[in-house]
This record gives structure tokens, C-alpha cells and sequence, in this order.
């Protein structure tokens, strides 16, 4: 098979406006390539660099081949992108903001625990 062949429906997988986002900046990537043992590695090697081209720099991409003699000439490439950067910096909401604003409906911990402690027996073993 010619890299041009094989490399033509992945260019489709990563632009495909079937996505509902595109794979640009993706920091994770798991990239499968299934085709029948005439696949080069050469042509596995090519599919990848595709995808690092348009991932984030620092991603973590993670790619394997299948063999499967009953996809003859036909390539079937797989690709699962995550880890893309929704919000900016300025936009992204604070963890410490987040439930400062609840009420403790449960009051005093202290006070719950020694009631739930404050009966029960120390076992033997655990007794000076």
C-alpha cells in the first residue's frame, strides 16, 4: 500500500467535520491503525507523525497497529483525543470559591463524633 493511500483517511479522521470539535491541542491521543500485514511500519510511523502535527505539544499519544488479514488493502484508523484546554486561565473557575457558600446543615463535627464515639466500648487487645 502507498503512504499517500493510507495517510489520506486519517487527514479525514482529524479533519472531519463530523467531530464536534477538532483534535487540535489534544493532550491525550489514542490512536489505533488496523490493516493486514502488507501495513509498513513505515506507514504506521507516517499515520502518527499526522496526528502529533496537529496535537498539543506536550500530549501523551498513545498508538498500536492490528493485524487483520480480512481488511485486505483496506486501513482502518481509530483516533480518541481528550485533554483540551476549554478555558482560559482568567475564565476557569477557582476550587477554593467553590462551597464557601454552603451551609453546614450537619453542625459541629466534634460534637457528632463524640456522639457516635462517646459510647462505645475500647476492645480488650487495645487497653493499657
Amino acid at each position: 500500500m502507498e503512504s499517500n493511500e493510507q495517510q489520506a483517511p486519517l487527514e479525514k479522521r482529524v479533519s472531519s467535520p463530523l467531530l464536534e470539535s477538532p483534535i487540535d491541542g489534544a493532550r491525550g491521543i489514542l490512536l489505533s491503525i488496523t490493516g493486514s500485514s502488507n501495513l509498513t511500519l513505515n506507514e504506521v510511523n507516517e499515520a502518527a507523525e499526522l496526528v502529533l502535527g496537529v496535537a498539543h505539544p506536550d500530549a501523551n499519544i498513545i498508538f498500536g497497529t492490528v493485524v487483520d488479514e480480512s481488511m485486505g488493502d483496506t486501513v482502518r484508523v481509530t483516533v480518541i483525543a481528550a485533554g483540551f484546554d476549554r478555558w482560559d486561565s482568567a475564565s476557569r473557575p477557582q476550587a477554593s470559591a467553590l462551597g464557601s457558600d454552603i451551609p453546614n446543615v450537619f453542625g459541629e463535627e466534634e460534637t457528632l463524633q463524640e456522639e457516635v464515639h462517646g459510647d462505645l466500648d475500647v476492645p480488650d487487645f487495645l487497653q493499657d
